[in-house]
Formats: structure tokens, C-alpha cells, sequence
């Protein structure tokens, strides 16, 4: 092998074995590699070429200095170091290494761990964001807030109403505290009647009957107590003079006031 032959099988060996390998990209280098290094390695392949050597640009040949031995390739001598000449013994087997070569097997392990790795990442960012706010009061207007009628009287026990259940009037409505074991579960129960429903003083509460219609809420941990109703032919005569029919209306009791709330596009 001549030193021309030598010194590309060199660089393609920094190529392929070097910090910044990238022979794997060529092809053409690769078997041009493979063919070098059995090259190098056949028998009658003298051993000094698998060393880095130093070759003398002289044709003549070079005397020895102390401590180097002349190694004769041809008709050029080279001198070789007793030190160098264990370094590069040292250092042969690491360049006669092929280059390693990725597995199909591997290359698809690795290409299933990407790809559920991404699956796994879209599932928990779609997890995270599937879920779209939804405001209970969307387009709905407060347009009033009632405040407690000492005047109103209320028969304790009548419908779950106690002796210091606090009462409001609202056109014809009588919306009143309620105990919450009558009206569901929960705190701050409130209901809801026609006022015309509303017992004579001193009536008898345990033989009362009514035939209107009766809306009852609870507040259920953070959420509030909450009526609601479409204005209909069952509301009192001056429910249905102040808003349209079907009209929409919610009441929503914070434990001392009622909000009303009227939904958008009625009057």
C-alpha cells in the first residue's frame, strides 16, 4: 500500500471513527473504507502500515537517531520511535474498528418510542385543553335585587318555612327561606309561590292545599341557590304584565338577597 493509499485511508478512517464521523452518509466512502482496511490487514501487508507513520520526503535513506529504529518499506526508510511504536500498537485496534451500524430492529424500537412519546404528549396537552370554560350565566342580565319584606307572614312549617325565615316579593311571587330537608339538600334553601297561594294568618298549615305552581333551590357547596323558570300561563297575572311570555328568569338566593336575572333578547 503506497502512501497515497495510506493517507486516504487515513481520512476516511477520521471519518468514520473521528469526533465528527459522518462516512455513515456516504456510501462510496464507506466501501471504499471497507476495501482499504482489508487491504491493510492481509497477510503480506507489512505491520508498519497500520501505524501513523512518518515518511521521509527525502529518496535517500535516513540515518537513526538514538532511541529510533529504521523500519525499511521499499526503497524508503522510515523512522519509528520506540515510544511511538507502542503508542501506535496501542492505538491499531481502536482504528481497525468498523463502524457501528444501527440495527433495523433498534431503529424501529427507537421509532415507536417517539412516536408514543408524541402520542402521550398530544393525549395529556388534549386532556388539558378538551375541556372549554362554561360561564352559567352567559348573556344573562341581573336587572334586579330584592331585599327582605318584614311585612310578608309566613306560617311556620308551611311549606319548610320557618319562624325566622326572611321573605321577598317579586310581581306577584312570594320567594321565601325554606328549610332544606322540604325543598332538596343542601343550605340556604329558598322557595318560590304565587302570593295568592300564601295561607290566611292562623291558618291551619297541616290540611293547606294549593294548586299554583312551587320552585324550590339549594346552595350546593360553592354553588348558590339557584330558581329558574320560563314565564308561562301558571305565573301570576303581574309576572306575565311585566315580561313577556317565555320569557326566562332566574333567581339566585347568596343566604341574605335574591338576584334576578333575565335571559338576553326578552324584555
Amino acid at each position: 500500500m503506497d502512501a497515497a493509499t495510506l493517507d486516504e485511508l487515513r481520512t476516511l478512517r477520521a471519518r468514520a471513527y473521528g469526533p465528527s464521523a459522518d462516512i455513515d452518509q456516504d456510501p462510496a466512502a464507506l466501501q471504499r473504507l471497507h476495501e482499504l482496511e482489508a487491504r491493510s490487514s492481509a497477510p503480506d501487508a507489512p505491520a508498519s502500515e497500520e501505524a501513523d507513520l512518518v515518511v521521509s520526503a527525502e529518496p535517500a535513506p535516513i540515518q537513526a537517531r538514538p532511541g529510533e529504529t529504521p523500519v525499511p518499506r521499499g526503497a524508503e526508510d522510515v523512522l519509528v520511535s520506540d515510544e511511538a511504536s507502542s503508542t501506535e500498537k496501542e492505538a491499531a485496534p481502536a482504528r481497525t474498528r468498523k463502524p457501528r451500524r444501527i440495527s433495523g430492529r433498534s431503529v424501529a424500537l427507537w421509532t415507536l418510542s417517539v412516536v408514543g412519546a408524541a402520542a402521550l404528549a398530544a393525549g395529556l396537552t388534549y386532556s388539558l385543553t378538551a375541556v372549554s370554560p362554561v360561564d352559567a350565566t352567559t348573556g344573562v342580565t341581573q336587572i334586579d335585587t330584592l331585599e327582605p319584606d318584614p311585612f310578608v307572614e309566613l306560617p311556620s312549617g308551611w311549606f319548610g318555612a320557618g319562624p325566622s325565615s326572611v321573605a321577598f316579593e317579586y310581581y306577584g311571587l312570594t320567594l321565601f327561606e325554606s328549610a332544606g330537608g322540604y325543598s332538596g339538600y343542601g343550605t340556604d334553601c329558598f322557595s318560590v309561590v304565587g302570593s295568592e297561594q300564601l295561607p290566611e294568618p292562623g291558618a291551619d298549615t297541616n290540611s293547606w292545599t294549593m294548586s299554583g305552581v312551587i320552585y324550590s333551590g339549594c346552595r350546593a357547596g360553592a354553588f348558590p341557590a339557584t330558581v329558574q323558570f320560563v314565564v308561562d300561563s301558571n305565573a301570576p297575572q303581574q309576572l306575565r304584565d311585566r315580561f313577556p311570555a317565555d320569557s326566562a328568569l332566574q333567581f339566585i338566593f347568596d343566604g341574605s338577597r335574591i338576584g334576578v336575572f333575565l335571559a338576553p333578547g326578552d324584555s
